[in-house]
């Protein structure tokens, strides 16, 4: 199942389409109570225009439906930055089967992972963007039982540095598929960031991915 579900999501880390995507971020802030529940409460939400070329992505930004700088934004990532980490030979990451279990009514396979700082998963920044460090990872991975695909993964990363305005970082990042023109593809649909600020205090985004379409470039020429 380990050696199949490399090979699947290795290609498609290696393919993945060009698209733009509607992504809606929803912030909350936490005070943790005696009992280490979190008392989460609605901040604001942004707005974004995501396009996806591969990996890369960049973002037109909205803030109450007007076009925003909104800065560093810790949650901002790309689409399937983990899965060269997870499951190439070339990188010091450990997985470990750890059972059975189902997302979303799929049977899934659990792996555990671990990867030493300094590994193939690359920063973590700060909260104002100025300090980034290449923290340890740990978390599982759970894999659809019929494809082999990344169906769900559960990041924690810990170690960073007493510069950081944070103490440990987690992301939930959740595939499915999805229509793009004629054609279905499996890419990833929502996401949930969680940061711990010290014992008792924390930031959350809970992200949403929508309205999945092509991405079209244009070019214009002019002859003289």
């Amino acid at each position: 199942m380990l050696e199949h579900a490399r090979l699947v999501n290795l290609d498609r880390a290696a393919n993945m389409p060009n698209f733009v995507v509607d992504e809606i971020d929803t912030r909350y802030f936490a005070q943790v109570d005696r009992a280490g529940r979190p008392n989460w409460r609605y901040l604001d939400t942004l707005e974004a225009e995501l396009t996806v070329r591969g990996n890369q992505t960049t973002r037109v930004w909205r803030k109450n439906g007007q076009r925003a700088t909104i800065g560093f934004w810790p949650a901002a990532g790309g689409f399937g930055t983990e899965l060269k980490p997870l499951f190439s030979s070339e990188c010091p990451t450990t997985l470990t089967y750890a059972g059975k279990d189902k997302v979303r009514g799929r049977p899934a396979s659990v792996y555990r992972f671990t990867s030493p700082a300094g590994g193939c998963f690359g920063f973590v920044f700060s909260r104002l963007g100025q300090d980034r460090y290449n923290a340890a990872r740990s978390g599982r991975v759970l894999l659809d039982d019929a494809s082999g695909a990344e169906v769900q993964y559960e990041e924690e990363a810990t170690g960073l540095p007493a510069s950081f305005q944070w103490i440990q970082r987690n992301e939930i990042m959740s595939w499915d598929n999805v229509k793009i023109g004629d054609a279905t593809h499996w890419l990833p649909v929502s996401a949930d960031f969680v940061w711990r600020v010290d014992g008792t205090r924390l930031h959350r985004a809970s992200v949403e991915y929508k309205n999945h379409r092509h991405f079209e470039a244009g070019t214009s020429i002019t002859y003289k």
